[in-house]
């Protein structure tokens, strides 16, 4: 119940994508922004090393069902996304200590194709930011490419009016 799953893109402040590491010729935005994200021309890349830590937050809590992660270099694709819900103060070195709500492990034929992952749907009911840690690749590259970061859901904290009355009664 609760809403039909769809592309998230409409619910994440866009403005606010923040993304630590990343090259400033190649930024978050061209892999999760509308119409950027579906041009292979450009794509988020690391600078210093491989390490990426992508921070979303949305408009309203959402309810995230699945993720697609398309990289077309296998040798710079993500080994793994791990996912945190609604981190507090997250950096690289809590990121790599902290086992996060979620690891997905990728393959590199997932991210050539951008498979559509599912999550552990119960962990992601009310999120209002997620924070996105990516700790290698699968060639050891110095850089981690992504062409493409999506997110499929739902907005959350739908109230059922139905429920609300039988509380209100008992109070």
């Amino acid at each position: 119940a609760g809403g039909e799953v769809k592309d998230l893109l409409p619910l994440i402040e866009t403005s606010n994508l923040e993304c630590l590491n990343q090259d400033s010729d190649h930024v978050v935005t061209h892999c999760m922004g509308q119409g950027t994200r579906e041009d292979d021309n450009v794509f988020l890349a690391s600078d210093c090393d491989e390490q990426l830590l992508i921070n979303i937050r949305f408009k309203q809590a959402v309810r995230i069902h699945s993720i697609s992660c398309k990289a077309l270099r296998p040798d710079n694709a993500p080994k793994a996304l791990k996912l945190f819900a609604d981190p507090v103060n997250i950096g690289f070195d809590s990121a790599e200590a902290n086992p996060g709500t979620q690891i997905i492990p990728l393959t590199p034929e997932a991210v050539t194709d951008g498979t559509v992952l599912p999550l552990r749907f119960v962990k992601f009911q009310s999120v209002n930011m997620l924070s996105i840690f990516v700790d290698g690749n699968f060639g050891d590259e110095d850089q981690t490419i992504i062409h493409k970061l999506q997110l499929y859901g739902c907005p959350g904290n739908k109230t059922d009016m139905g429920e609300w009355e039988k509380v209100a009664k008992k109070g």
